[in-house]
């Protein structure tokens, strides 16, 4: 799977998918306290173990 944005080839479309991301700028994983977008489930994830308001 080929990114039409860059160079990046993948070998699993959620892999393309995903990257997409950080060239279209979509971020639809947010957070449920402080609404902060991320582009990816995991940093979501990392935002809630890191920031004590978002507990």
């Amino acid at each position: 799977f080929q990114c039409e944005h860059c160079e990046r080839a993948f070998t699993r479309k959620h892999d393309l998918q995903r990257h997409v991301r950080l060239h279209t700028g979509d971020k639809p994983y947010h957070c449920i306290v402080c609404s902060k977008g991320f582009a990816r489930v995991d940093s979501r994830q990392r935002h809630y173990r890191v920031e004590e308001n978002c507990k």
